[in-house]
């Protein structure tokens, strides 16, 4: 009996050693999740343009910049006017509010932060509280168009009378060559 307690044991052994052996299947590779900045994804890059100051006969060169970070979780956001930085930011999925949102400051101390809604025609409406440093907060929106992978308009509107939104600007980017 102990013979045949000591055989199967043996032959228990060796089972567990040859199967330990053979390679393990692994489970199929899911499908990673599409980001969710998936929108706004194509903006990724260098953009420029030109544009007047409101006011004034002033042409200002413009120079954006959008760059994925954290494996396309975040994109950060640097903007220039005559190569002087005036934003810098970051736009990320906010579950609370299943949006994405963004949120950029000024060298002055200004605070811009929003959301971003995708429309059904592709265009981005962005909707955002800009505080000024003396803590005055001022309600925008941006509608951006995209013309073709290599231009869009963005479009900045204000809401004046507490309803009606007035175009402020209009400004036609282009991909940096």
């Amino acid at each position: 009996m102990r013979r045949a307690v000591r055989l199967a044991a043996m032959m228990l052994l060796g089972t567990l050693i040859a199967s330990a052996q053979l390679p393990v299947g692994q489970p199929p590779k899911a499908r990673p999740e599409p980001s969710p900045l998936e929108p706004i994804a194509w903006m990724t890059g260098h953009w420029v343009a030109e544009a007047k100051s409101p006011g004034t006969d002033r042409v200002s060169k413009i120079d954006t910049r959008y760059t994925p970070q954290m494996n396309g979780r975040t994109m950060s956001l640097e903007t220039s006017f005559d190569g002087v930085l005036v934003y810098e930011g970051m736009f990320a999925y906010d579950p609370a509010q299943k949006a994405i949102a963004f949120w950029y400051v000024t060298p002055e101390g200004e605070s811009i932060r929003g959301t971003v809604d995708p429309q059904p025609n592709g265009d981005q409406l962005y909707d955002f509280q800009m505080t000024l440093a003396n803590g005055v907060s001022l309600h925008f929106r941006t509608e951006v168009h995209r013309v073709d992978p290599d231009h869009y308009v963005w479009t900045l509107f204000t809401n004046s009378e507490g309803t009606k939104w007035d175009k402020l600007i209009e400004v036609n980017y282009h991909r940096a060559p």
